[in-house]
């Protein structure tokens, strides 16, 4: 018999008293990471290797983009998000005012992921035997793919830790945000805390890890409209994504 433990590590702010107390990106960034860690504790492969996250780095980021989406909603922030006096559950109306601002600027936000994911498969791309000016790269990247300019003497990507952890594969953040939200538009949008749904969330996809082929994984999940073929490849479907955003 095997067991495995998995264990998120945080750095929340501190909280006086023993309730803790976090804000909604912090809320956010826990469920995003929790949906890694279901990914891991709720697989049943064969073999350890094809466990859990050890997927295609296209749809590594899946269940965590899922799982930002309960964070989003009112039905699921209202079981634990109560006032520490009065115990009363968070105000639907303040749950709007939130995802009216984060529905602000959808498009911008976008462009930034297009850029990050540009700028992360220029730099780890073909190069000749010249060292590359990342600097001059990432400034002209910019330029062409952004609406903001380039701030001269600036070297922020030095410090963009994912271009080493993801490196030339940073895309797959922009991938699996498609696939997740066809995926919350199509299985988990209607009732996303029912036993159907959350069946449906562990046994068509977090239980297979890597040991299913992507593209018939999503598909069997969440219908022919995950993904489209383009180019001779897969590519995901954006359809569900730019209703989201509004595009």
């Amino acid at each position: 018999l095997a067991f495995q433990i998995i264990a998120l590590v945080c750095n929340f702010s501190s909280s006086r008293g023993l309730t803790a107390r976090l804000n909604h990106c912090d809320v956010e960034t826990l469920f995003h990471e929790f949906g890694h860690a279901l990914h891991s504790l709720l697989s049943r492969t064969e073999y350890q290797h094809f466990s859990g996250t050890r997927v295609a780095l296209d749809v590594a980021e899946t269940p965590s983009n899922l799982f930002e989406f309960y964070a989003w909603d009112y039905r699921v922030l209202r079981t634990f998000a109560l006032d520490e006096t009065t115990g009363d559950p968070i105000p639907e109306k303040l749950v709007k005012a939130l995802n009216a601002s984060r529905n602000m600027f959808p498009a911008t936000d976008l462009q930034r992921q297009v850029f990050y994911s540009i700028m992360d498969l220029t730099l780890f791309g073909e190069h000749t035997s010249k060292p590359v000016d990342t600097i001059s790269a990432v400034a002209d990247l910019k330029r062409k793919h952004t609406s903001w300019n380039y701030v001269e003497g600036t070297h922020w990507h030095t410090r963009f830790s994912h271009l080493i952890n993801y490196g030339a594969g940073y895309y797959s953040y922009l991938y699996a945000r498609c696939f997740a939200t066809t995926i919350w538009q199509e299985v988990c949008q209607g009732d996303p805390l029912s036993r159907s749904t959350g069946s449906a969330i562990r046994d068509k996809f977090l239980r297979h890890g890597g040991a299913k082929d992507p593209s018939v994984l999503l598909k069997d999940f969440a219908g022919d409209s995950v993904i489209k073929n383009s180019g001779g490849g897969i590519i995901p479907d954006i359809s569900s994504l730019c209703k989201e955003v509004g595009l």
